[in-house]
């Protein structure tokens, strides 16, 4: 419905500016709110007006009439011109809403100038309208190279990978998604959808953030809390008191009550039998003994019963008289067990004493004497004897093996060391110290990476903490590099993706498996994952997606 002439000629009457309006003809028309307030008002006395009608020139600016002020404004229409006249008292009734818009306008440009973010603004097509500080510095290009160019152009030539803006279009819906950038940025981003009343969007807003500083800063702090996991692993054995001169290093509950206990017995004379499979620390724990006892200023003296052959084992351990067989010294020898007088004597694979021998060691314990191989005269000795022994004596003695009654005198105080795969808690300290002193022993500076030092200790170690040390030495004698990966280690000891014992799973979990040992191996070789998905030449999130696949 159009309005007839008399029903917009009132309505223009009504309103609170001033109207002058020219027609093509010459005439002229005053809106009442003009006419009422100047009604002598005579145009050409005005020099603004009389020049507009002579000269068809529009006034601009301010315009007094009457001693009142007017802002005036010219407007073209059909048939001629209008001039709208806003008083400076409209002016000065509506100034707080103009200032406060001013101000809020004001305040929007220097949130959207100074935020750490990058603001992007995009129209309802994906033309870029607005770009802050924040987003050039994501992006590493100027605003003015990103303005006015539609988003499909950013992947195209590799600026942003992917990109959201159109995908948010299509779906009206906000979507996040990380991005990688042709500077080598992992970008966090968020588009949300602006829509008009009818449901279309209008425009899009991307907020973007820089996370490459907070995965490196994930980076350090993990290399951080392993130092620290370093440093309280040696505070807590300075705090146990077991010095590194006698090679006992125990974090494990079970250990550390054997090590208080070995210590306690130790300052008495009682004699110790300690039993566990082999190489799992036994000789240790008895130069431990002999350092906390009243013996520790005598000789130290190990005996291995089994790896001396049975025909000079007596001799060997009771020394003998000049001539007492034939091959003998004729000065006779001394044997171990007084080369330990006043010392302590470490007897060794005691299971393998033959019977008649330990009649002979019998004795020892019981009278503190000892005859030699040929002669009949006693010596007296002070020894602190320790047995160890990686059989069960007991069922030796109920088999007839072992005798009962050298049995109990040895196991006066029962020792037993659980085997490592027991007090896996010892593994990680016992691999530290291992690499410390082989590092230090060949000038060497190598270190574990996660996967082998997660390799190292999910193995059951059958070997003991003999096996430990031998494999540490291996790997740091063999690894080519500073930094010795999952790939040094023997088949045995590799992560199960490292094996090749895949073959019962599906191509596609085969597949996710070695994808996952190759990230992993270019993490570990360049040291961060954005290092590493340069040189595969994928994306950063990539790379962590893979690590993070089971």
């Amino acid at each position: 419905m159009t309005p007839s002439p008399q029903a917009l000629a009132a309505l223009l009457s009504r309103l609170p500016i001033g109207i002058i309006a020219r027609q093509r003809d010459g005439s002229v028309w005053l809106n009442d709110f003009f006419s009422t307030r100047h009604p002598n008002l005579v145009l050409n006395t005005v020099p603004a007006f009389a020049q507009w009608l002579r000269n068809d020139i529009a006034p601009e600016g301010m315009v007094e009439v009457d001693e009142d002020q007017y802002q005036v404004e010219c407007e073209v229409l059909d048939d001629g011109e209008a001039l709208l006249l806003w008083s400076t008292a409209a002016a000065i009734k509506f100034a707080p809403q103009m200032q406060q818009l001013e101000q809020m306008y004001q305040d929007f440009r220097e949130i959207y100038g100074n935020s750490f973010d990058g603001i992007f603004i995009a129209d309802g097509t994906g033309t870029t309208l607005m770009v802050n500080e924040g987003c050039t510095r994501n992006y590493g290009v100027p605003a003015s190279e990103m303005i006015g160019r539609h988003v499909s152009e950013f992947q195209s030539s590799g600026l942003i990978n992917p990109v959201i803006a159109m995908r948010v279009i299509e779906s009206r819906q906000r979507i996040s998604a990380v991005q990688e950038t042709s500077i080598g940025k992992t970008i966090m981003v968020t588009g949300i959808p602006l829509l008009d009343e009818q449901g279309a969007v209008r425009k899009v807003i991307i907020n973007s953030r820089d996370t490459t500083e907070l995965i490196q800063l994930q980076e350090e702090l993990a290399r951080a809390q392993e130092k620290l996991h370093r440093f309280e692993m040696e505070v807590s054995q300075l705090r146990m008191g077991n010095p590194a001169i006698a090679g006992l290093i125990t974090r494990s509950p079970i250990m550390q009550q054997i090590t208080v206990l070995a210590q306690k017995v130790a300052k008495v004379g009682a004699t110790v039998l300690i039993t566990g499979e082999s190489g799992v620390g036994k000789e240790v724990l008895t130069r431990l003994i002999h350092k906390e006892s009243t013996h520790d200023k005598g000789p130290f003296v190990k005996i291995n019963c089994g790896a001396i052959p049975r025909d000079l084992l007596e001799s060997e351990l009771f020394g003998y008289e000049g001539g007492a067989f034939t091959g003998a010294q004729r000065q006779g020898k001394v044997g171990m067990i007084e080369v330990a007088d006043k010392g302590t004597l470490f007897l060794d694979e005691i299971g393998e004493l033959p019977l008649d021998l330990q009649v002979k060691l019998l004795q020892v314990l019981q009278d503190r004497t000892l005859t030699r191989l040929g002669s009949t005269r006693p010596i007296q000795v002070d020894v602190r004897v320790v047995a160890a022994t990686n059989r069960d004596l007991q069922a030796m003695v109920d088999a007839r093996q072992f005798r009962s009654d050298l049995f109990y005198r040895l196991n006066v105080v029962p020792l037993h060391v659980p085997p490592l795969r027991e007090r896996r808690e010892d593994i990680l300290p016992l691999i530290q110290h291992f690499l410390d002193e082989l590092n230090a022993q060949y000038g060497f500076d190598k270190r574990l990476s996660e996967q082998s030092l997660a390799a190292l200790l999910d193995y059951d170690w059958p070997g003991n903490i003999r096996e430990l040390r031998n494999m540490v030495e291996r790997l740091v004698v063999t690894a080519p590099e500073s930094l010795i990966r999952s790939d040094s280690l023997p088949t045995p000891l590799r992560p199960v993706e490292l094996q090749s014992d895949l073959a019962h799973l599906d191509i596609k979990v085969r597949s996710a498996h070695f994808e996952r040992k190759i990230v992993q191996e270019a993490v570990e070789r360049y040291g961060s994952t954005r290092a590493a998905a340069k040189h595969l030449q994928i994306s950063q999130s990539t790379v962590v997606r893979r690590l993070k696949t089971v």
